[in-house]
């Protein structure tokens, strides 16, 4: 198995202004892409936190404890990773509302080459060989541009355990993996462009997904809106 990502910001923006995040665990072949909000402060980490602890354990978010241990234990490391008291007044009035973020996430079973897909938000997974393509959560191009379903870090300092807390729904799935199959997950402007150009174009992505200039120009140029752009490709078992 092979494994290429790539994680690029806005064109025309630093790299460190990202507000994607990936990690994947090859030993546990779990994989997860998020997509921090740009509306909110501090979603790069959170979108960060959300991928490496659920990549990091073994969590059946359909299950409500383990939901509410994966949730609990993210929102600690992301409270933990925030200098509070060095805030600037106007940055520590904004952090008290939190972070939000999509989430994507992929765990692969060899054995059985089945892959279980969890999904909150516009960040998509697709399996496609050179016939065909599917995808999941969205399967239509006009669904994005809707607001999507996010994860919420809850209250910051001060009032972190105020107990209107809400656990997300994350939505499932299951895919046959196979042979000669391939993986990509990709967060929402990517994901876009790939339902509007069709399969061909995700053969574009693993033959440019280290070139920077490739992506930039196609925003530049409107094929795709100018946003952070982040995807793991995964090869076939």
């Amino acid at each position: 198995m092979k494994v290429n990502t790539l994680n690029f910001s806005k064109a025309g923006s630093p790299q460190e202004e990202s507000e994607d995040a990936l990690d994947f665990n090859m030993d546990e072949l779990r994989f997860s892409i998020c997509d921090g909000a740009g509306d909110s402060i501090f979603s790069a980490v959170w979108a960060q936190v959300l991928s490496s602890v659920y990549v990091s354990g073994n969590f059946d978010l359909t299950n409500d404890a383990e939901l509410q241990d994966y949730i609990n234990s993210c929102r600690l490391r992301w409270f933990e990773s925030i200098a509070w008291d060095s805030l600037k007044w106007n940055v520590k009035k904004k952090s008290v509302y939190g972070s939000y973020s999509t989430f994507l996430s992929a765990t692969l079973d060899k054995t059985s080459k089945k892959v279980t897909v969890w999904a909150r938000g516009d960040a998509c997974f697709f399996l496609y060989d050179e016939d065909s393509m599917e995808s999941f959560p969205i399967t239509d191009p006009v669904m994005f541009g809707l607001h999507p379903e996010l994860v919420w870090s809850g209250y910051g300092n001060p009032i972190r355990d105020k107990k209107d807390y809400k656990f997300p729904e994350f939505k499932k799935n299951e895919f046959d993996f196979g042979d000669h199959k391939g993986i990509l997950m990709a967060t929402d402007a990517l994901s876009k462009y790939i339902m509007e150009n069709g399969a061909s174009s995700v053969w574009e992505i693993t033959d440019h997904y280290s070139n920077r200039e490739f992506f930039d120009e196609l925003r530049s140029n409107g094929k795709m809106r100018n946003d952070d752009v982040s995807a793991i490709i995964i090869s076939s078992l």
